[in-house]
């Protein structure tokens, strides 16, 4: 993780869903954009920005199927071990607990069939 700490990769996204979530747009368009911006940063990278865009998926009252399956299967491929490298073991930890949760949320999550739908 050359580029980005832990925690400002959560942060960043949050706040970029939160400005794409205020063109009024819609909150597919917003998740849609903040996904497409963080795209292929890294393998662990990847791990955290999936888990941060499940993090808001989750507040949600429907989650488009699409990214229920998407980031579940990503997700469940997480190996603590190959994070050791760019990751602190609570940064390991607290990714853990987080993509658990995410992994957890989402199959229990309403589905939507409709990824335009609001």
């Amino acid at each position: 993780m050359e580029d980005w700490e832990y925690n400002e990769i959560f942060e960043v996204i949050n706040e970029d869903y939160n400005d794409f979530l205020s063109l009024n747009r819609g909150h597919e368009y917003a998740i849609a954009r903040t996904k497409n911006e963080y795209v292929n940063l890294g393998e662990t990278e990847d791990f955290i920005v999936d888990t941060a865009v499940g993090e808001i998926l989750l507040s949600q009252d429907k989650v488009y199927i699409g990214y229920i399956e998407g980031i579940t299967k990503r997700l469940s491929m997480f190996n603590p071990q190959e994070a050791k490298a760019d990751l602190t073991l609570e940064e390991i930890q607290d990714l853990s607990k987080r993509i658990n949760k995410v992994i957890e949320g989402l199959r229990n999550a309403e589905v939507d069939y409709n990824s335009s739908a609001e």
